[in-house]
Order: structure tokens, then sequence, then C-alpha cells
């Protein structure tokens, strides 16, 4: 399982660079232009998606910033966000790296955003961690194409990451 998050977590750096590069092909209008998707915009979506990750690390590791919501947009620039997110998805790859067996077995005790208690299986919230991230990046990718901007695959399976695995 350790093996499989690791991939998980470089497979989000490389997607989350190319989502990055295609997004920076939009537009200022195209970018914060209101929609009917969750978190109103292609700004909203990535914005909700590295404060839930941040979210999680906190959850996971009880270091860094605990945002008070997730649904927020406190990057405003394509820019000010994709240098966050790279910051972020090198936090997410040590943390991967520093998982084990052990660890996987147990229980997250935690407090959802909307205060309630929670005790979850820690190896169903990391998973659940990379569910939805891959989750908001096909929001992202599925957008770009409403926009007309042809996005590359971006699934794990085409990840540098997933080269040479199993």
């Amino acid at each position: 399982m350790k093996a499989l998050f690791h991939t998980m977590a470089q497979a989000a750096r490389w997607a989350n660079e190319v989502l990055f590069d295609e997004m920076a092909k939009l537009t200022e209008a195209q970018w914060t232009a209101e929609s009917a998707v969750n978190f109103g915009s292609m700004r909203g979506i990535a914005n909700h998606l590295l404060l839930a990750d941040l979210l999680w690390l906190r959850r996971f590791t009880g270091e860094g910033p605990a945002p008070v919501s997730v649904d927020a947009t406190p990057f405003v620039t394509l820019e000010a966000l994709r240098h966050e997110r790279r910051g972020v998805d090198e936090r997410v790859i040590a943390f991967a790296e520093g998982l084990d067996a052990a660890r996987l077995t147990t229980t997250l005790r935690y407090t959802t955003t909307d205060g309630q208690p929670r005790a979850t299986p820690f190896d169903l919230c990391v998973a659940h961690f990379f569910n939805h991230q891959t989750h908001h990046r096909g929001q992202l990718h599925a957008m770009l194409g409403l926009f007309g901007v042809k996005c590359p695959d971006i699934d794990l399976l085409y990840s540098p990451a997933a080269s040479g695995h199993r």
C-alpha cells in the first residue's frame, strides 16, 4: 500500500504540473468564470483542492497550517496558486515516503470542518486524500476542454511515476 501511495503522490505532482501548464493558456476571465461547478470556478476548484490537501496533511502529520475553510480563495492568481501547489506537492511526497505499514492499520481521529468528531481507518483516509485530488483534477481537466484547451491525459497510468512499477 505504501508503494502505491508513494506512486500516487508523485503522479499527483506530475498531473498538477500538466494542469497548471494548460490552465496558464486561459484568459483571466476564463480562469475566474463563474460556473455551476462546485466552488464556482476553475480558480475556486484549484484553491479548494490545495486547501483540502493542507487540511488532510495537518490531520495526518499534525504539521502545517490547518485551513478553517476549504471553500475560500486565498490564492487569486494562477501564479500564486501554482507556487503554493508545488510546495504542498513536495509535502505530499514526503508524507507518502514516510508512511509505514503499521501506521496504515491505525485509526485516524479528527474533527470535520463542521465540528463533527470522526474516527476512520488511516489507510482509508489516505486513499480518500488521493481520490479527492483525482476527482477535482478531473473537473479542472474537463473545464479546460470547455474553454477550448485540449489538456493531455493525466491518468495515473500515464504518469512518469507509474513507469516501471508492478
